[in-house]
């Protein structure tokens, strides 16, 4: 009996002591987590024009400034004259988005964008363009709202008089 009782104690012990060899991973696989946030696309819509309003070149042109505000404010520059009844205005656009995000607005490159009369090749250029705010916060609701302004150049008096259009991009992003 002795002789079996000193083997079992050896063996108890050595069994609290032995070392765990399957922990010992050279190629480990971990598996990991990967979330992903869908959010409602940007959107933006022109709720009012750029209105240049109604004026005349005098005889050595100059420009009009509309400025990027609510209230659109019209300056002139050189010999043009403001002519009551047109109606200038800043471009107004209303954005909706994710709330609380930053929005990039781009706007063209200088000199880019020519306004064309109605029924001859005659052009006026926009020479700049301005935004309210060019990184504007979504508000808690998604939206925010920018005001566009620009400077057109009026050539002398060589070109058509009536109404001169053009178009141009805005590109909204988020940040």
């Amino acid at each position: 009996m002795k002789k079996l009782i000193l083997p079992l104690i050896f063996a108890l012990l050595f069994t609290g002591f032995s070392v765990n060899t399957f922990a010992i991973d050279p190629d480990p696989v971990v598996t990991a987590t990967a979330t992903a946030e869908l959010v409602e696309a940007l959107t933006a819509s022109e709720e009012a024009q750029l209105n240049f309003g109604r004026f005349t070149a005098g005889t050595s042109g100059g420009t009009v400034v509309i400025a990027n505000t609510a209230a659109g404010t019209m300056n002139i520059t050189g010999t043009v004259s403001i002519i009551g009844g047109g109606s200038p205005s800043s471009a107004a656009f209303n954005i909706s988005g994710h709330a609380n995000q930053e929005v990039t607005i781009t706007l063209p490159a200088d000199g880019a964008v020519n306004l064309t009369h109605a029924t001859t090749t005659d052009v006026m250029n926009v020479a700049t363009f301005s935004v309210s705010d060019a990184s504007p916060l979504l508000n808690a609701s998604g939206e925010a709202t920018v005001y566009v302004g620009g400077t057109l150049t009026v050539p002398n008096t060589s070109i058509a008089r009536g109404v001169y259009t053009g178009t141009y991009n805005v590109t909204f992003a988020y940040q």
